[in-house]
């Protein structure tokens, strides 16, 4: 397969067939020079005309590589000569197929590299410390084990001058050192570049492969039979800029000159798949924070592992640069390295927005995965260190033979080589372990799967009833794999949630919240529950009851209400004699087994006084815009418990009715459930100022933007790997009506009440009236209320005008103001 990625500095259309991303923004047209033939008439003679002649052959169509908008390079072949002179040849058009002429110029480009690496198992993988510490021992490679690249290009490099700062850690030139790195060849340029045809060009690299410096201990020799990669990054000058990047790579079998097939080759993870779903690929555009990297000259990770090799280092700090595991620690915040120019690049602040020991977020797996996704099963030394590492005793040699055969690290390991080294007995390897949770996980979701039927509520009576239908074989108050199961009922008057705020001081069965109530289905037919229920053949009725006046008056009020679920079952997730078959739902009172407590989301349903569907909430952003980065049903109980705990938060008391962690965290992000506590106008929310606001997308948006002024359950900033301003992260096209947000209420903060819009545009531009006074008089001569008397919006007639100039298409939308047009 041929690969081309590509982009360019101000793209706005894209088409043809090469290897695009799934978000990048899309390609200029380029308006094509023609060319006109002209048909010459045969000369006169004796008087008569002549006839006309044939016609000419027609003239080649390009652009010269200067007057491009934009670059595409297809590799079309590679070879390595028996002298080992490596050349690849490649076409160069416009992102719409017209040929770019002109490559091969001296100084028409700011940038050709190119690398040369070979696939086979590499059997010197020690730890890199320092070069000289690269040692074979075949007894640490026994068994399966994924394939690496090597490059033909290397050198061992010493440690250069640091710009040392405060922040660094204490000890982190410790192991600092020379170390081998691999490199690609930039030097060449176009004087390696030679025009084959119109638009298509040959590259020479400068030196045969045996000429390239031999490091001690790494074994560059070349074998014809092997599968090779030639990666590209080319990038062109014009006048001062450097833009119309190009990455692109190419696999092929010199021993035949095939290209390699799927099989042949190694690609574990997509860009566009895996660290795209949460990173940015708006290249150029800074504040995105895009994933490119090296000076904004590579963002192909195909390109990237032919360098980011296991046995590569960074000599000032010691830290390996092997991309596994590089980017295991950087998402873990434990990585730390120096980078070009002596900068250190520190990410032990990072903030990883889904669960860290959850591989398959990144390593997706499927019909569409590559053809080497499974490989991250098999050991790796630099890969398994990458997590393990922090656990070694103070003598340890660096290695992770030493470090997983030590009994008192890993006593289970005795005798069980195969849950590293894969074999018959366990073809998945180290996965077996790393897998065992999230496989837990999933066959107790698949074992629980529920259903909530709408619920019937009497306001006389004073009870909500609903039926549970499920896959399990017994009740939940009586299944001991179930640990607990809330169900929250919260009334809706078909707008918002925004009912009223606090019950008074009432520390009844349902706490404070004055719209909105939980209950756990486990406590059924105990004394003094609220809950009763009738087991029917596959169903289970229930029926609440003690719903006080309070809560009676404002459940017959409106009438209708929605009923999430939050269901808690327990999981064995350990690994016995490589036996995946005790995954399943355990008893959670086991002490002989690892349990894993475990989320099963269901349905949203609806209650009524008859029984019947009433509209859902308006949904404004997409549930897989969270997903993406947050993993699915993702559960913030740590975040709502904070300092206090469920213990002074019980759900029943005063303020658990809202901060207890355990019911109240909703699982679907997007469908309203996080509304009906982060609503716009309970007075539960009102003691807390507009930048620290409670209100569900003031809140989100503050998050997400950096604009909060304070976090309670961490002092950690949030590095959100996209601008802000990009609302198609989360919202879909629609979504986002600013001319029915004036009808949403008002927010009330400690400081004063904010207007829908308002609210929603401040939490980024102006969290205070000092942050961004210009802004705040602009809303304000626009019909908004910012930081106002509470009930000040609903008196001026909700009057935003906000839709007038900034709805989308408009010419000030928001969608043109931020760059989504």
């Amino acid at each position: 397969m041929t690969h081309s990625t590509h982009f360019d500095v101000n793209p706005q259309t894209q088409d043809g067939p090469m290897k695009t991303f799934t978000q990048h923004k899309t390609w200029r047209a380029l308006l094509l020079a023609g060319t006109a033939t002209l048909v010459l008439a045969g000369c006169p003679g004796d008087g008569d005309d002549g006839s006309d002649g044939a016609d000419g052959s027609p003239g080649e169509v390009n652009v010269n590589i200067d007057s491009a908008t934009s670059l595409n390079a297809q590799i079309t072949a590679a070879a390595i000569s028996d002298d080992g002179t490596v050349t690849v040849d490649f076409d160069l058009t416009t992102a719409n197929g017209v040929a770019v002429a002109g490559l091969e110029v001296e100084d028409s480009v700011d940038r050709i590299g190119m690398g040369i690496a070979k696939y086979f198992d590499l059997q010197k993988r020690s730890r890199p410390l320092a070069a000289s510490a690269f040692t074979e021992d075949p007894t640490l490679f026994k068994g399966t084990k994924a394939d690496q690249w090597t490059s033909y290009i290397n050198a061992v490099v010493d440690p250069g001058d640091v710009n040392v700062e405060d922040s660094f850690p204490e000890d982190w030139d410790a192991n600092a050192g020379a170390q081998i790195q691999a490199g690609i060849e930039t030097s060449c340029g176009s004087e390696c570049v030679e025009a084959t045809g119109n638009g298509s060009y040959r590259y020479t690299f400068s030196l045969p492969l045996d000429q390239y410096p031999v490091i001690d201990g790494l074994d560059t020799s070349f074998d014809a039979n092997l599968t090779h990669r030639v990666t590209m990054e080319l990038r062109r000058f014009r006048g001062d800029v450097k833009e119309a990047l190009v990455n692109t790579y190419y696999d092929f079998i010199p021993a035949t000159g095939a290209e390699a097939s799927a099989d042949e080759t190694r690609e574990l993870v997509v860009l566009e798949q895996a660290c795209l779903r949460c990173h940015s690929n708006d290249y150029d555009n800074s504040a995105a924070h895009p994933l490119i990297l090296h000076g904004g000259a590579r963002f192909e990770l195909q390109n990237c592992t032919v360098c980011h090799t296991t046995y590569s280092g960074d000599p000032e700090t010691g830290a390996t640069i092997d991309l596994g595991s590089m980017v295991h620690q950087i998402h873990k915040a434990e990585y730390f390295m120096i980078g070009f120019g002596g900068n250190g690049n520190d990410f032990r602040e990072l903030t990883f927005p889904a669960n860290g020991n959850e591989c398959g977020v990144c390593h997706l797996e499927g019909d569409d995965a590559p053809a080497q996704a499974t490989n991250w099963y098999f050991h790796r030394q630099e890969a398994c260190l990458s997590c393990h590492e922090k656990f070694a005793p103070e003598d340890w040699d660096g290695t992770a033979r030493s470090l997983f055969h030590d009994d008192s690290f890993t006593p289970y390991a005795e005798g069980n080589c195969a849950g590293c080294h894969a074999d018959d007995t366990n073809p998945d390897g180290s996965a077996i372990y790393h897998s065992a949770q999230s496989l837990a996980i999933t066959n107790a979701r698949e074992a629980y799967a529920y259903e909530l039927g709408n619920g019937t509520y009497d306001a006389e009576a004073g009870t909500l009833s609903f039926t549970l239908t499920w896959a399990a074989n017994t009740a939940p108050e009586t299944d001991p794999n179930v640990s607990a199961f809330w169900v929250s009922a919260a009334a809706f008057d078909g707008l918002e949630y925004d009912l009223g705020g606090t019950r008074g001081d009432s520390d009844g069965v349902f706490g404070r919240h004055k719209s909105r109530i939980a209950f756990d289905l486990t406590t059924a037919n105990t004394a003094d529950s609220p809950v009763t229920s009738i087991v029917n053949e596959s169903s289970v009725t229930y029926t609440v009851s003690q719903i006080d006046a309070e809560l009676k008056d404002l459940f017959a009020q409106t009438g209708q209400g929605f009923l999430t679920g939050k269901l808690f079952v327990c999981a064995d997730s350990s690994v016995v004699d490589m036996d995946t078959s005790t995954l399943v739902p355990i008893a959670c009172d086991n002490t002989e087994t690892r349990v894993t407590e475990t989320i099963v989301a269901g349905n949203q349903a609806s209650f009524s006084t008859d029984g019947s569907d009433i509209d859902l909430r308006r949904v404004v952003a997409m549930e897989m815009g969270c997903v993406n980065c947050h993993a699915e049903q993702a559960d913030f109980s740590a975040a709502h418990v904070g300092t206090r705990g469920d213990e002074e938060y019980p759900p029943n008391s005063d303020c658990g009715s809202c901060h207890a962690g355990t019911p109240n965290t909703a699982v679907a992000l997007t469908d309203g459930s996080c509304v009906s506590c982060h609503n716009p106008g309970g007075s539960a929310h009102s003691n807390k100022a507009f930048e620290r606001g409670f209100d569900y997308k003031v809140m989100i948006h503050q998050i997400h933007a950096g604009t909060r002024s304070e976090r309670r359950t961490t002092d950690l900033e949030i590095t959100y790997p996209d601008t802000p301003a990009n609302c198609l992260t989360c919202h879909a096209e629609g979504q986002l009506d600013l001319a029915t947000l004036p009808a949403v209420p008002a927010f009330v903060a400690d400081d004063g009440e904010f207007s829908p819009t308002v609210a929603a545009c401040a939490s980024c531009h102006a969290t205070s009236e000092e942050a961004n006074a210009a802004a705040v008089a602009h809303f304000r001569q626009n019909g908004g209320v910012f930081a106002g008397t509470v009930g000040q919006y609903e008196a001026e007639g909700n009057s935003e005008s906000c839709a007038t100039c900034h709805a989308a298409g408009r010419s000030s939308g928001y969608d043109v103001v931020h760059g989504l047009e």
